[in-house]
Parts: C-alpha cells; structure tokens; sequence
C-alpha cells in the first residue's frame, strides 16, 4: 500500500511495532489460521521488503520441504 491509499474500512492491524492495514473479512479468514505477523527483513542477496506470515513457520506441513524436523 502508498502512503496516499486510504485506509477507509480496512482494519488497522500492529505486528512487530509495525502498523498495516488490512480487509477486515480478509483479517477474519486469516486470524483463523493462527497470529497474522509483519516484519521487514532483508534477505542474503540484500533485498529487502515486508513479510506477513500466519501462524508458526512449518506448522501444518510435517514431512513438507518447509518443515523444520521432516519425517524420518
């Protein structure tokens, strides 16, 4: 989102110390999912931007390639 896009009906949401906004049905779907977080990371190739995440990383995905500890 701009500076310049209004936030009229959206939802104010505050993760990590930073403020975004977001659709309130759209927050509803995802709070159902686990805690919505934003960080701003930069990455090893020095790019950086916003990440939101829901929920822990890995969870819901035991054996997946995103999975921290895959099934022996």
């Amino acid at each position: 989102m701009t500076l310049d896009e209004s936030v009229e009906n959206l939802e104010k949401l505050d993760a990590n110390g930073i403020t975004a906004y977001i659709d309130p049905r759209l927050h509803g779907e995802l709070s159902k999912l686990g805690d919505i977080k934003v960080d701003y990371i930069t990455n090893d190739y020095g790019q950086s931007g916003y990440v939101v995440s829901i929920g822990e990383p890995g969870a819901g995905c035991a054996g997946c390639s995103c999975d921290d500890n895959p099934a022996s």
